[in-house]
């Protein structure tokens, strides 16, 4: 088997959908043995600059190849903007990486059984499309966050022209052959763009539940911030962008200032780093640091150093995206307070696992009152991480995450293989039929 997998985001990128690419193309290579070719870009982000080990690349003509763990990683140059990002910035990002892949894949010799288009950037699947026609082959679009309707909502681009990126992205989704997305809600939202009211197969992330276990011991991060044994950390960690709200995280650890044992560390880098750096010294708070994100061998002691996880998330951007980070929280047995509203997927997972709670969205009283709450009671975190930890192995684990979705692509990829290479007049055929199969496998 031969994928090529496409996305403007992997290794070293350290978080998010980077993340999960890495491991899903490592874990294909490595348990089912395929053939893994990741067709992606420069390294940015989430700090929106290119490291140093990257900076002085040559990206042009395949140079900057790379054979990382297994899997074939082949890197074009693009535009990389710095921070702050505009939704203009942004949409120049995206065009420059599915042009420079497109015109590298006009060059290439080798021909994939199957191609994966990871979204965003959603103007990666019009390549996928392509591709697919190219290579008389199935494509597989897999959507991790609904990124024109949250840069919408977010006010980051205006309404004509998301109404032509919205067009775009209904002729992609009618037309793939296999259409994922990681939670139900983005499902539901999804199925609502086209007018067969086409539901996407459910491909959530995963926990890797074997790496991913709380660490014992001292904690040297811990000591780092010279915080005591009997003190409370919450944590924040991941991308510091406009999404998250970290504003109201904030405003509600303010509330907190009389609670000499509470302190706040948030981890990470993105395009709202300096206006959050800003806002932190204009409040002067003196148990509140930002400190860089981590790399991946010391991941798990950096997540165990916290008691509580703290999720904060705008209300408009509800459904349009899943934070990932929730699963590597759960897995190292940690509680997690989220603001999220009942129905949203974010809220009925941590209901459903008993990992924590969630508070209003946008509320910073409320969110106060929930940390407190929280930290004033370690048997009831000690619970909580409990029981993230047990439902990330019963539901959530690499091999049964991947494992489903090796074989609804086996389904998929079956009647079109005849001796190791497709068929595209089958193919065409057997379009419908084969969504359908894979949709009842699911």
């Amino acid at each position: 088997m031969r994928i090529s997998i496409y996305s403007s985001n992997y290794a070293p990128e350290p978080t998010g959908i980077p993340y999960f690419n890495t491991l899903m193309a490592e874990w294909l290579a490595r348990t089912k043995g395929w053939t893994v070719t990741v067709h992606t870009g420069i390294p940015h982000y989430p700090w929106w600059r290119v490291p140093d080990a990257y900076a002085r690349l040559d990206f042009r003509h395949g140079r900057a190849d790379e054979l990382r763990n297994g899997v074939q990683v082949e890197r074009v140059a693009h535009y990389v903007p710095q921070a702050p990002v505009t939704g203009a910035k942004r949409m120049r990002l995206d065009a420059s990486y599915v042009w420079a892949v497109f015109r590298r894949s006009l060059r290439a010799r080798v021909r994939p059984h199957v191609v994966m288009i990871i979204s965003p950037p959603f103007l990666g699947g019009l390549l996928g499309l392509f591709l697919s026609w190219r290579w008389r082959v199935p494509v597989i679009y897999h959507v991790q966050d609904l990124q024109i309707d949250a840069a919408l909502d977010l006010g980051m681009i205006g309404r004509p022209l998301a109404r032509i990126l919205l067009a775009i992205e209904r002729v992609i989704i009618s037309n793939v052959d296999l259409l994922t997305t990681v939670s139900d809600g983005m499902r539901r939202r999804i199925s609502q763009k086209t007018v067969g009211r086409r539901i996407p197969i459910s491909f959530p992330n995963w926990a890797d539940v074997e790496t991913m276990r709380t660490h014992q011991g001292d904690n040297r991060f811990r000591e780092e911030w010279g915080i005591k044994e009997d003190e409370v950390v919450i944590l924040y960690s991941g991308n510091l962008g406009r999404k998250q709200g970290l504003e109201i995280l904030i405003e509600a650890f303010s509330l907190l200032a009389r609670h000499s044992n509470i302190h706040c560390v948030i981890a990470g880098a993105g395009a709202d780093a300096d206006a959050l750096r800003e806002h932190i010294r204009q409040v002067c708070l003196e148990r509140l640091r930002i400190v860089p994100l981590v790399d991946e061998k010391h991941l798990v002691e950096f997540l165990s150093a916290a008691d509580i996880h703290c999720i904060p998330q705008r209300r408009v951007v509800a459904d349009l995206v899943m934070p990932s980070k929730l699963l590597n929280i759960m897995a190292v047995s940690r509680p997690v307070i989220a603001t999220a509203d009942p129905g949203t997927e974010l809220y009925r997972v941590i209901e459903r696992s008993g990992c924590g709670f969630c508070s209003p969205p946008e509320q910073p009283v409320n969110l106060a009152s929930a940390l407190a709450h929280l930290a004033h009671d370690p048997v009831l975190r000690k619970r909580m991480g409990s029981a993230g930890r047990i439902y990330c192995e019963a539901h959530l684990s690499t091999d049964q995450v991947l494992g489903r979705f090796a074989k609804r692509l086996n389904s998929l990829l079956h009647p079109l293989l005849d001796g190791g290479i497709v068929d595209r007049s089958k193919h065409s055929n057997d379009r419908h039929r084969n969504q359908v199969q894979v949709g009842m496998a699911g």
